[in-house]
This record gives structure tokens, sequence and C-alpha cells, in this order.
């Protein structure tokens, strides 16, 4: 079966695990220690844990008994289906249309009129085969996006709580884009130019980003988190108020051309924000 389709992110079920966890044994996973249940189980679910997902279903249903044992059956659904689109990461996505779509019209800040997108539509387009232009100056308005063809272009697009859920990105064009509120989650992120992009309160986590540039653009409060980064440039990039975490990363480029700040902050808690992006990202910094 090759259906894509939206699925729940692993971070996303493994707080509602960790939540029949709590309620099954309130002893043993006290909810102060929720964060760290949390990341544990999206561990499991993500494969960087020797303990397999099979396991910790059966220690769930075991805790959980008769109790709880509908709502389980429904995050062992949740589970495979996020496994299946997963495994899918691995292909292409193929279908093409040349199906014309009546879409109403935005105009945004600048004056450019752009396509609305939904999530009906972005669903009916997926199953039929996204026509030529779909993705070009268009808004996306609370779109879970799980699939889309190589060399997507985005160009002058506007993204407003979006997520890209289990998805392959190859090559896609995100230049001059808007991404607002939104994040990218269990992704394969590949060849991606997101030049003079602006990408504010966007999360990238459990992802694998590899020959991605963000020439030019202007990130703020963005996170990155769970995920392996391999040749991602940076150059003239603006961070602001951004954080690294848990990531393993390579051959990272000009990340001392960014210019690396936290608004509101002083002088030196900008200073150990940038030392931590540096150092998370094994990037060297010259001696000042």
């Amino acid at each position: 079966m090759n259906d894509y389709k939206a699925v729940r992110s692993s971070l996303d079920i493994s707080k509602s695990i960790a939540f029949y966890l709590e309620m099954s044994d309130p002893a043993a996973f006290r909810l102060r220690d929720r964060a760290g249940s949390i990341r544990t189980i999206n561990d499991i679910l993500q494969g960087r844990s020797e303990k397999t997902v099979e396991a910790m279903l059966a220690e769930l249903e075991q805790k959980g008994g008769t109790y709880y044992a509908g709502e389980i059956a429904i995050l062992r659904q949740n589970i495979q289906d996020f496994q299946h689109q997963k495994m899918m990461l691995t292909q292409p996505y193929c279908k093409s249309s040349g199906k014309t779509y009546r879409f109403r019209t935005f105009d945004n800040s600048i004056g450019r009129s752009l396509k609305i997108v939904d999530q009906k539509l972005f669903d009916k387009a997926a199953k039929a085969g996204f026509p030529p232009e779909f993705f070009r100056e268009t808004y996306f308005d609370q779109v879970n996006i799980y699939c889309l063809p190589e060399h997507a272009d985005f160009y002058g697009s506007t993204f407003q709580n979006c997520a890209f859920a289990v998805c392959r990105i190859s090559a896609p064009s995100f230049i001059g884009a808007s991404i607002y509120n939104s994040e990218f989650h269990s992704c394969v992120l590949e060849y991606a130019d997101f030049f003079e992009a602006g990408i504010a309160h966007t999360h990238f986590h459990d992802s694998a980003l590899s020959h991605v540039t963000f020439q030019k653009a202007r990130m703020k409060s963005c996170n990155t988190i769970d995920c392996t980064l391999d040749s991602i440039n940076y150059l003239t990039a603006t961070l602001d108020g951004c954080s690294f975490g848990r990531v393993t990363a390579s051959d990272v480029r000009n990340l001392d051309t960014a210019t690396i700040t936290q608004g509101g902050a002083g002088q030196e808690e900008c200073r150990r924000n940038r030392d931590a992006i540096f150092q998370a990202l094994g990037v060297e910094q010259e001696a000042a």
C-alpha cells in the first residue's frame, strides 16, 4: 500500500503514551518527570533506543490493563500509521496531474495575490497528483503536508500553522517564502533552498536535513531538535532567538557570517547563545 496520508508525529504520540503511563503507574511515571519520559518514548519510536516499540507497547498494555484498552489500541494504530509513512520516505512521490483547480485568493502585505490551499484542497490534489504551479505563490493555511513531488516550487508562498509531517522533501525551492508557526517533523529535507525566506516560530524535529541552504534567510525563535544536519549553509542568515539541541551536525558552512542574536537579551546572553549554537553545530569560532 503506497497511500500517503497525514499521521501523528512521534513526539505527539509520545505525549499520549506518557499520559497513559502516568495514569496507569503514577509511582513509576511521575508528572514532574514527564519531559524525560516523553523524550525516552520518542527515542524508541524513532529507533534511537535499544528498547523496541513492541516491548514498549507490551509494557503499556500490561500497565493500562482493560481500563485503557481502547485508547491503547488507538495508539497502536497511530504508531503503525507513523511507521508506514516513515518507510515511504525513501520513495519519491510520482503522481502528476493537469487538473485545473479553482482557487480562492489572498492579497498579502506586499501586494502579491496568493492562491489559498486548505487541507481539503491539498488532500484532493495529493490523491490525484499535483498540477504544475500548485505550490508557487500559494497561501497554505493550517495544512498538514505529508507528500510532495520532487523539486516542489514554493517561491513566494506563505505557510501559516502548517506541518510538514513525515514527508520526503527533495530539492524544493522555498525562495522568498514565509513560514510562520509551523513545524517539520520526521522529514527528509534534502537539497532545499530557503534563500531570503522568513521563518518564524517554526521548529524542526526528528528530521534529516542535508545540502540545505538558509542563505540570507531570517529565522526567529526556531528550534532544531533531534535532527541530523549535513552540508547546511547559513551564509549571511539571521538567527534570532534560535536554538539547537541533540543534533548531529557535519559540514556546517558560513555560520561565522550569520547574524546570531536574541531579541531583548543583553550582550552576555547573546554571546552565550551564539557560543551554544556554534558548539551544537560543531563549528569552531575564530578567536576574537
